[in-house]
């Protein structure tokens, strides 16, 4: 319950007295991620979307996997994530299961890191695809002006003809392993690669991005993954 306490103590201190200042409120929800490695992360996917039971099981509203792609820490990098309402279904849904006690069909296929839960900072429209993920260290007296200026700068993109989608997310339970994620969603590759293209050649969008930067302490792993919907609630 310590631990409970404090957690509200610190997003009420974060998000609730900087919303009186009109800046950008935390998104709705929260997500379990399952960090893991597979032997063959395409042949693991399709044996989850045959048997969803796991994801009835925990209450998941949505589920998905993203497959690293780039700067892989491991071979079959991965991981399986599950959407929830909120934190406290997010929290009670790690009880129901047990990812160290799956079938034998999928221990033998896959090793599992770790699990962890991620809070959106801002709002986030969950349309997966190519996307490049930033693990960020940023002290905790900048995250909000950090999530403002990711927001701005979604803005901006959009304007500027990308379509994409920002999020920043807060890990909760993740040990040694976990830091702030910054994830900028495309709907392919190409698309990731014009938005590269436009910042290398100075797009006036990249003064926000620079701003933000500003604001992180250190950037601590730069991926692209490949991110799918694997399960809907019915």
């Amino acid at each position: 319950m310590r631990f409970i306490t404090l957690l509200l103590a610190t997003m009420m201190s974060t998000f609730v007295y900087s919303n009186d200042h009109g800046d950008v409120p935390a998104g709705s929800g929260a997500f379990v991620a399952l960090m893991v490695q597979a032997q063959d992360p395409d042949a693991y996917i399709a044996a989850l979307k045959k048997n969803p039971a796991p994801f009835k099981a925990i209450g998941s509203s949505i589920a998905g996997a993203c497959i690293t792609k780039t700067g892989h820490d491991y071979p079959g990098q991965m991981f399986i994530y599950n959407g929830f309402d909120s934190i406290e279904q997010a929290m009670a849904a790690t009880s129901k299961y047990d990812a160290m006690k799956a079938t034998p069909e999928l221990m033998a296929i896959r090793e599992v890191k770790y699990n962890v839960m991620f809070k959106p900072l801002k709002q986030f429209t969950l349309e997966p695809g190519s996307e490049r993920l930033w693990r960020l260290n940023i002290s905790s007296q900048n995250l909000q002006s950090f999530v403002n200026k990711i927001a701005e700068l979604e803005t901006a993109l959009r304007t500027a003809g990308h379509k994409v989608n920002l999020g920043v997310f807060q890990p909760i339970g993740g040990g040694v392993h976990e830091t702030i994620h910054l994830r900028a969603v495309s709907p392919s590759y190409g698309a990731s690669g014009r938005i590269l293209d436009d910042a290398y050649a100075g797009a006036a969008w990249m003064g926000t991005w620079q701003e933000a930067l500003a604001l992180v302490d250190e950037v601590v792993s730069d991926n692209f993954e490949l991110c799918e919907i694997i399960y809907t609630a019915e």
